[in-house]
């Protein structure tokens, strides 16, 4: 047998092979190095994995924060009869001073994360916990006066080049905001922040505090409302593509549309949009709609209601097997069975707010990007 292998065949086999075992065969030899890292490979790696993950079960990355020990700890769980048993646990290298980051988005493996929950300075990082490296985004122009804004995160579905969209609200009264909004967009390729035009961004609000957005379509996914409306709201929900770099708009259900905005929460169910609508007077119940028909309208349809009075704390997201992951007012995350009205405690407790759950997979993403830990940078905010 011969003990040459033909190039093309040795990277039909890498590209197939989980994160850690690349890594590690970095170390092989200069070659092996060169080609595991370079952007072609990465590329070819990410698409194999997304392949592959049609056939294969999803993991899901939980993000809680303890307050003993005053960290945030995010575990890759296996979605199966194991969940809650069986993860492993990301080394965090960051540290906000008060709290917990917030999690922008998913996209690719890589998280967008954002320190802006608990005071006016932020900063907004892109990091790969696979491969423990992570991109600081520059930090962009901020407004004289007092503002808000909320992010956006994902990727350029045929180049998978990540983009970061940040739209800024001015505020010209005590409860009022300008629009249109003032719009930013970070590109890998350019690696800086530049202005979109203002007449292309749309009229509408979105909640400050409780914004979520959803990526799918290549599309990033707010709900927002029109502040034109008096005495009462019109939801709706905002997106932009990040191939056009255009924003568009979706109708959501009539029942949702008059709801108060910080009910509503965008999701993934699979590869649908997903809306959850939390009770005005607190969050033990919730109902969940989902859009089947991607910008159809009339598609959308009610799945199910959640009423657990003195339980239920925050709606977090889908399982495979169609269970709803919540967290209660103890601090525990549970798993819900809608059909069976029944649930099970995951027996992972954590600060009740701070839970986040994503769909997650290993990639090589950032391995030849400039990396910054923060560990000086972040450690004394």
């Amino acid at each position: 047998m011969s003990d040459y292998i033909p190039n093309e065949l040795i990277i039909e086999i890498l590209v197939r092979l989980p994160v850690q075992s690349l890594l590690r065969f970095t170390s092989v030899c200069k070659s092996w190095h060169s080609l595991i890292t370079s952007p072609s490979f990465i590329t070819k790696h990410l698409n194999q994995t997304i392949t592959d993950r049609k056939r294969t079960s999803d993991k899901l990355l939980l993000r809680l924060y303890t307050d003993n020990d005053e960290k945030e700890h995010y575990l890759l769980c296996s979605d199966d009869e194991k969940f809650g048993d069986d993860y492993s646990e990301f080394e965090f290298p960051f540290k906000s001073l008060i709290g917990y980051f917030r999690i922008v988005g998913s996209c690719n493996g890589l998280l967008c994360l954002c320190d802006d929950y608990f005071g006016d300075t932020h900063h907004i990082v892109l990091w790969n916990p696979s491969i423990m490296k992570s991109v600081t985004l520059p930090m962009p122009c901020k407004p004289r006066g007092p503002y808000m804004f909320v992010l956006g995160f994902g990727a350029h579905r045929m180049t998978h080049e990540y983009k970061v969209v940040r739209i800024v609200y001015e505020k010209e009264h005590i409860n009022r905001f300008k629009v249109p909004p003032k719009v930013e967009l970070y590109t890998q390729g350019i690696g800086s922040w530049r202005e979109i035009d203002s007449a292309a961004a749309p009229p509408y609000c979105m909640v400050e505090f409780m914004w979520s957005q959803a990526f799918v379509n290549g599309a990033v996914h707010w709900v927002a409302y029109d502040p034109s409306v008096v005495g009462g709201f019109r939801n709706l929900i905002v997106s932009f593509d990040m191939v056009s770099e255009a924003f568009s708009e979706m109708m959501i259900p009539p029942a949702l549309a008059g709801r108060h905005p910080m009910c509503l929460s965008i999701k993934l169910f699979g590869e649908s949009l997903a809306l959850f609508c939390g009770a005005e007077t607190g969050r033990s119940s919730c109902c969940i709609w989902v859009m089947k028909e991607y910008g159809v309208a009339e598609s959308w349809t009610k799945l199910f209601s959640i009423n657990l009075p003195g339980v239920l704390n925050k709606t977090l997201g889908f399982r495979q097997n169609g269970e709803v992951l919540l967290s209660t007012t103890n601090n525990w995350l549970i798993s819900y069975d809608p059909g069976t009205k029944t649930m099970s405690n995951t027996g992972i407790k954590g600060s009740s707010y701070s839970f986040n759950v994503d769909t997650f997979m290993e990639t090589l993403i950032l391995v030849k990007e400039h990396t910054n830990v923060l560990e000086g940078q972040l450690n004394h905010l």
